[in-house]
């Protein structure tokens, strides 16, 4: 009997843990009691990494990105899925490819750090690697569909979402042509607000043969004529232009009228601003000074910001 309650309460330790999410645990749930310090060096914990989102009050004096190495660290090489959000970098993705080789998922937010040829490096040393997602993705050049796709040819998932445009001056079929030509094995294609026609959309279901899952939301650019019509009818799962967009966190504050001049290229910070958390389905966290000194004693952020500050 106390055995079995024992693992209840172990099983409610970790579950409270893994609701709190990696900077929460880093900044002060390990440090609750010897139950919660215990669970949170175990590697189980850190399988599934998000570290995307932003931390108002404290993102500003703590150095992020050694805390995401920090978490990548206590995997012990188990890391599965790994969600950094604008907090990507050539450096970062790179340390995380030398200490896991059993990585399947993997979605970034390019930002100036994160090149096309450092991204190419590290996903080919991914073997078991599935899905790879990657949100807003002007800073990367179009040569990301050819690298990526030669680096990992096996890539089963693949997300190129963005802020969309119903410019009539927007009509592009390059990235349409690089995922066809350089992803032939993708069997879920999610590219939201892409700029591709119905000529990129042909190109894609012709050659991408084993397509199960086509997101094509915010592509107002096709027109899903007749013949087009028949082609996507063997996709099963098949989103259309106008299909709602409820579940796409980054573009919920989209404003349908804009035109092509209202576009801006988002920064860095705008980007941390922006964190989504599709990855664990609780939402981002985003907590004050004053939300930390309700949450508990402020004293060990303390203790632990010294391990982390820049």
């Amino acid at each position: 009997m106390l055995e079995k309650l024992g693992r209840v309460r172990r099983g409610r330790v970790v579950f409270d843990i893994r609701k709190a999410g990696v900077v929460d645990v880093l900044m002060g749930a390990q440090f609750v009691c010897r139950s919660w310090r215990s669970v949170s060096l175990n590697p189980s914990l850190w399988r599934l990494i998000h570290i995307g989102g932003v931390y108002r009050g404290i993102s500003w004096k703590v150095d992020m990105e050694r805390m995401a190495m920090e978490a990548i660290n206590r995997a012990q090489g188990h890391v599965q899925c790994f969600s950094a959000g604008a907090l990507s970098s050539d450096t970062l993705l790179s340390y995380l490819a030398d200490r896991t080789s059993v990585l399947r998922c993997l979605r970034i937010i390019p930002t100036y750090k994160v090149s096309c040829k450092g991204l190419a490096e590290v996903v080919g040393r991914f073997p078991l690697l599935e899905e790879l997602e990657i949100t807003f993705p002007s800073l990367l050049t179009r040569d990301v569909f050819k690298l990526v796709g030669e680096a990992c040819p096996h890539l089963k998932c693949f997300r190129y979402n963005q802020q969309g445009s119903r410019s009539k001056y927007g009509q592009d079929d390059e990235d349409a042509f690089g995922i066809a030509n350089y992803m032939p094995e993708l069997r879920q294609l999610q590219i939201v607000g892409n700029r591709l026609t119905d000529k990129g959309l042909l190109a894609i279901l012709d050659k991408c043969l084993h397509l199960e899952s086509l997101d094509l939301r915010r592509c107002f650019h096709i027109n899903l004529n007749a013949s087009v019509r028949a082609k996507c009818a063997r996709i099963e799962n098949l989103r259309c232009p106008n299909d709602a967009t409820n579940d796409c966190g980054f573009i919920d504050e989209f404003d349908d009228d804009f035109c092509e001049d209202d576009i801006y290229i988002p920064d860095e910070m705008d980007l941390l601003a922006m964190g989504y958390d599709d990855f664990c389905h609780e939402g981002y966290y985003d907590y004050s000074e004053d939300d930390y000194e309700d949450y508990t004693d402020y004293s060990y952020l303390v203790k632990l910001a010294s391990n982390f500050t820049l």
